[in-house]
């Protein structure tokens, strides 16, 4: 999974660059380079640590690539995937990371990326159908005897 998201990070950095999205491809690099890195660490405990690295490194990003308010939403996106991987609740983890489909939704708007809005709409899609299972999921676990 990691391995895919590498790539989709890479499409989406070479699409972004070439609408003049500094600040959108930079994140896509973060994001990039945060699944290479986690991909040989697995399950260790660090792997937080690259999620730690990136959220204190999105301000510095989005200063350097500054363009207004699509770097807010891109920055933001990023942000909000950071802290969502800190969660150790399925749920609260599912429904933080739509939060930053909709981040992504306000950014691929202002840029008029047409991709990057068909993509958010297919990952609001099953985000919001596995944010659903996982409730699901949870409840009947809570509900069963012990």
């Amino acid at each position: 999974m990691l391995a895919g998201q590498v790539v989709a990070c890479a499409l989406m950095l070479t699409h972004f660059a070439l609408l003049e999205a500094e600040t959108g491809a930079a994140v896509m690099g973060v994001a990039g380079l945060q699944a290479a890195l986690a991909i040989p660490l697995g399950t260790h405990p660090r792997f937080k640590y690259i999620y730690l690295a990136s959220l204190l490194l999105t301000p510095l990003v989005s200063a350097v690539t500054w363009h207004r308010l699509p770097s807010v939403f891109s920055s933001l996106a990023l942000m909000i995937v950071c802290v969502a991987n800190f969660q150790l609740d399925q749920v609260r983890q599912r429904a933080i990371l739509i939060g930053a489909i909709f981040a992504w939704i306000a950014h691929n708007f202002l840029v008029a990326s047409v991709p990057g809005l068909v993509s958010n709409s297919l990952a609001l899609a099953v985000s919001t159908h596995m944010l659903f299972r996982t409730i699901k999921a949870a409840r009947n676990a809570a509900s069963e005897p012990a």
